[in-house]
């Protein structure tokens, strides 16, 4: 299960390993030349080389964890409320290829009026489809400016879906999986459709998700206002961000974005800003949609 601290935790033991290992090594070297005096000063400036990048990881990876634990308090003990994405963009930096993304959040908690944060986050790939609509956050009471996203609890405003067909499985882990699906959901569209959820959770797919809208959903269109190409490929779709007018017979048109939307890699070329795509939208959710990539 993912969270904000997973990336500093697991990051943080691996360099402490690294650490230790670089010291012990540099242990080494400067014993070495006890037992061979012709190895002289060459093998202690190996050691003394090894010795330093080892307290070098070492420190950073205590940093890291120190980090991890403080983001884990403020997920069990701070304010819970949510963010409302009102921009997202991209620092540059990744970690194992996993991008680092800022985002402008509304965040609102109980006793505060509604402020403006930003808050840098580590997002997975396959995530990347949650950077879209209101997120749950804990917020540190000390320091509201200290937020941390609850990756692990569903999109706000993913309701309506009770009635899908084919989830047999329990309440508590159907909400789970159905919140990861439906954030996904709400931005990806057409190409493949990986499966969200462990086998122990019934393996609910993308691809059911669709089928329901797909039935159930409004036909409408979707006018690219804004995109943004992140340059990446995942599988055999591209990661875009983009912000769309929708227009739905008989609703007023509403904007959706900025949020990631992954387009198949033959639909590239006909994604462009002022483009109007064919989109089913949840007749009672309009933050849950789809883009018809078979009709482009």
């Amino acid at each position: 299960m993912y969270r904000s601290s997973t990336v500093g935790r697991r990051g943080g033991r691996m360099l402490v390993a690294l650490g230790v290992f670089e010291l012990v090594l540099a242990a080494g070297f400067w014993l070495i030349p006890g037992g061979l005096p012709e190895a002289g000063g060459a093998m202690m400036l190996t050691g003394a080389i090894l010795g330093g990048v080892g307290v070098i990881l070492l420190v950073i990876g205590l940093l890291w964890m120190r980090s991890a634990a403080k983001k884990d308090r403020i997920s069990a003990t701070g304010v819970a409320g949510t963010g409302q994405i009102m921009g997202l963009g991209q620092t540059g930096m990744t970690v194992n290829d996993q991008p680092q993304v800022e985002l402008d959040l509304l965040v609102t908690i109980p006793g505060r009026s509604p402020y403006r944060a930003k808050v840098k986050e580590i997002v997975p790939l396959i995530m990347l489809n949650r950077l879209q609509g209101t997120l749950p956050v804990r917020v540190d009471p000390a320091h509201p400016e200290t937020i941390i996203v609850q990756w692990d609890q569903p999109n706000i405003g993913m309701e309506g879906l009770e009635g899908f067909e084919g989830l047999e499985a329990s309440d508590s882990r159907r909400d789970e999986t159905l919140g990861q699906v439906a954030a996904a959901m709400a931005a990806t569209g057409g190409g493949a459709a990986p499966v969200f959820g462990q086998e122990a959770q019934a393996g609910y797919t993308v691809e059911q998700l669709r089928a329901w809208l797909r039935a159930n959903g409004i036909a409408g269109t979707a006018r690219i206002d804004r995109l943004d190409d992140s340059g990446q490929t995942v599988g055999n779709e591209r990661l875009f961000t983009m912000t769309t007018t929708v227009s739905v017979p008989g609703w007023a048109p509403f904007v959706t974005g900025p949020s990631a939307a992954m387009v198949p890699l033959e639909k590239v070329g006909r994604v462009a800003v002022g483009v109007a795509l064919p989109v089913r939208v949840a007749p009672d959710n309009r933050n849950m949609l789809m883009f018809e990539w078979d009709r482009i």
